[in-house]
């Protein structure tokens, strides 16, 4: 079978592939040592790797063809609870035209899977699966000697379809193996002895008392300081015993945030080729404010907030005479081994990193640290060595989201229509920067500063941040004007498809544009309490959404009483897993919304355990109404990050129609 598929392969390639779409490479041709260890650690079967050309790069695929019909198929992309293993597992099999069980997906181990980049920005949907698609195509054109075109959405048999996850079965009876499951012979469990502050030296220790614990010993390797033992309650007791003095770094205290990023701001400049673009500008914003019959200007803020994943991240290192494999639940494997191959002084071919579906990431698992820490530990106990964060560990030794402070200033013609906009973000970051609202004339800009504490990537990055901030004008000035929120946001919104959404969500709902009919409806009252109603709106990663809230306030408390939302994401692949995906957006963004947010002081994170911060509970679920819009014939855009974008702002112009108080910074309320 092997020597006729070769040269089926070679043939159908020869006479129809088009170069600059596929590029078929025979890799059971020529093989170098590095691949015949590739093949050995893969297995028996047929090896091809499809090459398809997407946004301007060429992404490799390889798929492995066994002799019984059955197809493994192979990524660098990570499945974090948000369904991509089974959504890309569709994919596959639509185009391969198999059932779903003659597909293997394998994921996330860097010797077997090609780097298709980090499992991040939504891209897995609109980038990810067409290239899965062409390359499934390819493979099937030369085994069943038919066109190698796309199956027209029409014809879809699994895509389109709400396709159980295909895992569901192990999640749900406890069978399924998560990182922190993983065990391998020989193993020692590590403790790493942390510094109170947020960053610190290590000047001395005392290990003595530690170390006359029997099967303990105390690892070194710069300011990585740990015990390791046979079992973890061992290894952490003996932690607990090991004095040692740190020298910590000062830190800008949180108050002096605000005018910490506005000395240190960095003038953006205009990068378009960016995925997310620093500047974005149109007309002359400076003549477009001087010309506006009415202007406003708000500032707001963003706080820093933990991910908070369901499981804490845990790795296990094993070093070989090929180097180190790591085994862990990282998001970026690819990154992570180019992290760890530095901090080990190793090229990164002696490192292998092996990554498994993992327990929740929202994007604070691209990094490798808790993967470092292994390797690094392994090395020196010359061992497996698994490092496990405690939940302590998860808030304090990773990374934040970014605190943003921003500024807005526009202004309106006679018609109450937007003139002109200067928009202008302090460290949260440039995603979701582009406006959804037709602005004749806009300077929407990001401006790098400078940050004492750990940040980086959150699900949705900066795009909640900025879309807090542009709705919460929005709903400013509707109430500046006298006007409907709906209404003032529809007169200035010309993407058809972006109405719609509006439009649907506000039906549904069942708004009202008087604002004292509101206010006045029975149902909506209640002794003691305030209700109120607010709404937002968004562009983000090509994905139209809207989402219409209603709250009661009572004193200092806010209850989110009900929800209605509505996605348009042009083709739904697997409804079931989209609408799950923004119901689950909208309900993490209840936690930044209202309550959420890490506190620092002159040296020391504070925020250090779930009993100090307040993440959305079962009790804190409304009424929740979300619909899709299916459009089979636009390409489908990613759903994981823009759904939680419309949460706070929906809130916060609820809390305004309740109380008559604006407010302007993240989180709303105090946690309770």
């Amino acid at each position: 079978m092997a020597e006729d598929l070769r040269a089926a392969y070679k043939r159908r390639f020869d006479e129809d592939l088009e170069p600059e779409t596929y590029t078929v490479v025979d890799a059971l041709g020529d093989l170098t040592p590095d691949r015949r260890a590739f093949l050995k650690a893969l297995g028996g079967g047929m090896l091809l790797l499809v090459t398809v050309r997407a946004q301007g790069v060429d992404v490799p695929v390889r798929v492995q063809v066994s002799d019984d019909g059955t197809y493994r198929a192979f990524t660098g992309k990570m499945d974090m609870g948000q369904g991509s293993r089974t959504l890309l597992t569709q994919a596959f099999a639509e185009e391969l035209g198999v059932p779903l069980d003659r597909v293997v997906l394998v994921m996330g181990d860097t010797r077997l899977c090609p780097d298709d980049g980090g499992t991040w920005a939504s891209i897995t949907t609109p980038v990810t699966v067409p290239v899965i698609r062409k390359a499934a195509a390819a493979v099937r054109a030369v085994r069943a000697a038919t066109p190698d075109g796309l199956v027209a959405p029409a014809a879809w048999r699994t895509l389109g379809q709400s396709v159980p996850n295909v895992t569901g079965l192990a999640i749900v009876t406890g069978a399924k193996a998560y990182p922190s499951d993983r065990r391998v012979p020989g193993l020692r469990q590590a403790a790493v002895v942390r510094s109170p502050n947020h960053k610190a030296t290590l000047k001395t220790f005392d290990a003595s008392a530690a170390e006359r614990l029997p099967g303990v010993r105390v690892l070194r390797d710069g300011d990585l300081l740990a015990t390791v033992a046979g079992d973890m309650a061992t290894a952490r007791r003996a932690a607990a015993l090991v004095t040692a003095e740190w020298t910590p770094e000062s830190l800008t205290p949180q108050g002096d945030w605000v005018a910490l990023f506005r000395k240190t701001a960095v003038e953006p400049v205009e990068q378009p080729r960016a995925r997310y673009p620093p500047l974005l500008r149109r007309g002359d914003v400076v003549a477009g404010l001087a010309g506006a019959v009415a202007r406003q200007s708000s500032v707001y803020q963003v706080a820093p907030i933990a991910h908070v994943p369901l499981e804490p991240r845990a790795a296990i290192a094993e070093w070989n005479d090929d180097g180190v494999t790591v085994h862990s639940g990282v998001q970026a494997p690819f990154l992570c081994r180019q992290e760890v191959a530095k901090a080990l002084d190793v090229p990164e071919t002696r490192v292998r990193i092996v990554a498994a579906d993992s327990g929740g990431a929202y994007g604070g698992k691209q990094r490798g640290e808790c993967e470092v820490e292994a390797a690094r530990l392994s090395r020196l106990a010359g061992a497996p060595v698994r490092v496990a964060w405690t939940r302590e560990e998860e808030f304090t030794c990773s990374y934040a989201r970014p605190a943003g402070l921003l500024d807005v200033e526009s202004g309106v013609d006679a018609g109450g229509r937007l003139v002109a906009m200067r928009f202008a973000n302090y460290n949260s970051g440039a995603a979701g920067l582009a406006p959804q609202y037709d602005i004749a004339h806009h300077w929407v800009g990001f401006y790098r500063t400078q940050s004492d504490v750990r940040q980086g990537s959150y699900r949705s990055l900066a795009a909640v941040a900025n879309n807090f901030a542009l709705e919460s004008h929005m709903d400013e000035w509707a109430a500046t004007l006298g006007l409907d929120p709906v209404a003032f946001r529809l007169r200035n919104i010309t993407d058809a498809r972006l109405r719609e959404v509006i439009e649907r969500s506000a039906a549904r709902f069942g708004w009202k544009a008087d604002a004292a009919a509101r206010k006045s409806a029975p149902t909506r009252e209640r002794t003691g309490s305030r209700r109120g109603v607010g709404m937002s709106c968004n562009l983000e990663k090509d994905a139209r959404l809207a989402l219409f809230v209603e709250v009661e306030v009572s004193g200092t408390d806010v209850r989110v009483v009900r929800m209605v939302a509505t996605g348009d994401f042009g083709a739904a692949l697997n409804p079931d897993a989209l609408q799950n995906q923004m119901t689950g957006a909208i309900i993490q963004g209840l936690g930044g919304a209202l309550w959420e947010q890490v506190t620092y002081d002159g040296t020391t994170q504070r925020t250090r355990r779930l009993s100090e911060y307040r993440v959305p509970r079962f009790r804190d679920l409304p009424d929740l109404d979300v619909q899709l819009i299916d459009r089979r014939d636009i390409e489908p855009a990613g759903a994981g990050e823009s759904p939680i974008t419309l949460t706070a702002p929906a809130l916060a112009a609820a809390i305004f129609d309740a109380t008559g108080e604006r407010r302007r910074s993240l989180p709303l309320v105090a946690a309770r």
